[in-house]
């Protein structure tokens, strides 16, 4: 069996490939890709190679159904999804696998081992644009608003209201174009589930972005972005090489 992983954190990816080497079966993978531009180009060349892929719902550079919306993929599909139990669902319907992260082994077993049954059953029928209308309606569900505390004062700020997030050691701090700072109760990676990805983008490990905030983005050494935001923040962002395409290609839909 041929496989191919689509999968942005390399952690996680890496542990795809320790469990298939433990499943007792001739697995080859043929790839790691961690973008849907790069998936796009791959599927199109090589799609007819791989029997089954694994895919991970959010990449670096947007969710994987827009990878459906530039080419045709008929190749089984397990899913990997750090994602709510409606987008789990839509996957049962039609018939295709999802592992929740963390994987671990039996999930993994389960999950291949459906994917060989119903291979002898020829039963694998693939609808993702079905799968995906229902994820992206489910997305009208991102997080519109947050409650926040200033002193004894209780108020709610919408998203749009919303520049960035900044993490500073164990507390995430809301920054309001108004160029007020609240504390906020999720951490950053909570964050990325529950905003929505055409307003929000994380660019770094401690700042999450909202669209409009952008002020200015300045070519730096070695494929880096220099980030200016509006409210100004503090100190220099320098947007790495790898969340640089992320970026670029999240602004340029």
């Amino acid at each position: 069996m041929r496989v191919l992983i689509i999968e942005d954190e390399t952690t996680a990816a890496q542990n795809i490939q320790r469990l298939i080497r433990a499943f007792p079966l001739d697995i080859e993978v043929l790839g790691v890709i961690k973008s849907i531009k790069k998936s796009v180009e791959w599927l199109g060349a090589r799609e007819s190679e791989v029997d089954l892929i694994f895919m991970d719902i959010k990449l670096s550079d947007g969710l994987s159904f827009q990878i459906f919306e530039q080419i045709a993929v008929r190749k089984p599909i397990i899913f990997t999804t750090a994602f709510d139990e409606y987008a789990i669902q839509a996957f049962r319907v039609n018939s295709i696998d999802y592992l929740l992260k963390p994987v671990g082994p039996a999930a993994l077993t389960r999950a291949l081992q459906k994917f060989q049954q119903l291979q002898l059953e020829k039963q694998i029928l693939v609808d993702y644009q079905e799968v995906f209308s229902q994820l992206r309606f489910n997305e009208r569900q991102y997080k519109s608003r947050f409650l926040v505390k200033s002193g004894a004062v209780l108020q709610a700020v919408e998203v749009q209201e919303i520049a960035y997030f900044v993490a500073d050691g164990n507390l995430v701090i809301l920054k309001t174009f108004q160029n007020k700072s609240y504390p906020v109760t999720h951490s950053l990676h909570k964050l990325e589930d529950i905003l929505d990805p055409q307003l929000f983008f994380r660019v770094s490990r401690n700042l999450i972005i909202q669209v409009k905030a952008i002020h200015k983005l300045i070519a730096f050494s070695k494929g880096r972005l220099k980030l200016e935001l509006n409210p100004a923040f503090p100190e220099p962002i320098i947007v790495s090489n790898q969340k640089a395409t992320g970026l670029k290609t999240w602004l340029d839909r």
